[in-house]
């Protein structure tokens, strides 16, 4: 994929940097954060959007109100899921980066390439702990469901 948007980039005379760079990464994520966005979607309850259809609530107000705080978890999880694989691609980012751009793959492999040193075990233990307190926040918010709410889901 990074080679054909290289291609791509090149037969449209697109200068390689920061722009190429994102279209490549929207490019690769975008159908991840699709499927994600239409599971959630697809197991929303469409009669809630009706009732509220049926009470007078524009199309507008039925979205606000109704599909996108339904949608929200699928989006937020799309949105994780295409931060996550954005951050740890190197061979698009490779590819697709001008000479002036830089991502961490990228910093982190020419980094690398002159020897390990101790920014790199640094900026590893940073990534970790960034991780680990970011699934311990998601694990508090998470709400917590009983067996009494279990019996009520359909």
């Amino acid at each position: 994929m990074g080679l054909s948007l290289l291609v791509l980039f090149a037969q449209t005379q697109v200068p390689l940097g920061k722009v190429t760079l994102i279209l490549a990464h929207i490019t690769f994520c975008l159908s991840f954060v699709v499927i994600t966005v239409n599971a959630r979607l697809e197991g929303m309850r469409h009669e809630l959007e009706q009732s509220a259809m049926d009470l007078y609530a524009t199309p507008f107000q039925t979205f606000r109100y109704i599909t996108l705080p339904l949608a929200m978890p699928g989006i937020i999880a799309g949105a994780l899921i295409a931060f996550t694989l954005s951050i740890d691609d190197f061979i698009i980012s490779f590819f697709v980066a001008g000479p002036n751009s830089t991502t961490l793959p990228l910093y982190i492999y020419a980094m690398v390439k002159r020897g390990i040193s101790p920014e790199i075990n640094a900026l590893s233990t940073l990534l970790m702990f960034a991780t680990i307190s970011l699934i311990v926040i998601a694990q508090i918010l998470q709400p917590q469901h009983s067996s009494k709410n279990k019996r009520l889901m359909p």
